[in-house]
């Protein structure tokens, strides 16, 4: 089992911290700029803390769970095997002996309880002895592993945000428009689960329906009546109704 130095102490670094050390794995310190989010999540796992990188502890790998645009400066400042939990960061931008990456394909909020058995982990290495400890490491706590290059990491980075916040953007659209003519949101939330449900069943493509996909213009047009004054929205629901078309 691995001894594991967590570098930030954010919504990632939580979730991933609590699944290693449920596998077994030791959280043995845990690094946060901030030091009261350090200390929370230290006490949490029961391990020490420091909001100083030169404090950092010896161990068999630290993970860099930190802003994209800081993880340069953290990683030059650490001596240890090193891996990047990002989704769009090359490996090389970690310039240790041992360098990888872990990245788990997840939404994360810090009070949502979430299974780490059915999360996708994407791994990659410079060496391959460090590839091999970082799957182990991976399907200790997940099902879900697959080594991927940093430049299929991009495009997979880029497909979850189109995939899952865009679809919140809308979610947050349709409140909107709920909350406007009094009406509760909670009425699309079964439509909103089968819709989900769907999509682990069949393509995306087959599961498209609406009135772009029965090609419905007047229903259409009705509704880009209904936005009239809401020009954000008219725009969005424009654009995508056309790229539904494209694909009809």
């Amino acid at each position: 089992m691995a001894r594991i130095c967590m570098i930030g102490a954010g919504n990632v670094a939580t979730h991933l911290s609590q699944a290693l050390q449920t596998a077994g794995h030791e959280i043995i310190q845990v690094y946060s700029k901030t030091l009261n989010t350090a200390v929370s999540l230290a006490e949490m796992l029961g391990c020490s803390f420091t909001n100083q990188l030169q404090d950092i502890v010896p161990c068999d790998i630290a993970i860099i769970s930190v802003k994209d645009d800081v993880i340069n400066e953290v990683a030059s400042q650490l001596k240890c095997p090193i891996v990047h939990t990002s989704g769009t960061k090359d490996l090389t931008v970690l310039g240790n002996e041992k360098i990888g990456v872990f990245y788990p394909i997840q939404t994360f909020s810090k009070d949502k309880v979430v299974d780490f058995q059915n999360i996708p982990i994407c791994i990659e290495a410079n060496n391959s002895d460090f590839l091999q400890l970082l799957n182990n490491l991976a399907t200790s706590i997940s099902n879900n592993v697959h080594q991927l290059s940093s430049e299929q990491r991009k495009y997979l980075h880029l497909s979850a945000v189109v995939a899952c916040n865009f679809s919140n953007l809308m979610y947050q659209m349709a409140t909107e428009i709920c909350e406007k003519h009094n009406i509760s949101f909670d009425l699309l939330k079964p439509l909103i689960e089968e819709t989900s449900n769907k999509v682990q069943k069949v393509t995306a493509i087959e599961a498209q329906t609406g009135p772009a996909k029965r090609k419905d213009l007047q229903t259409i047009e009705r509704h880009l009546g209904l936005l009239e004054t809401d020009k954000e929205k008219r725009k969005i629901y424009e654009l995508l109704t056309q790229s539904i078309l494209n694909r009809s």
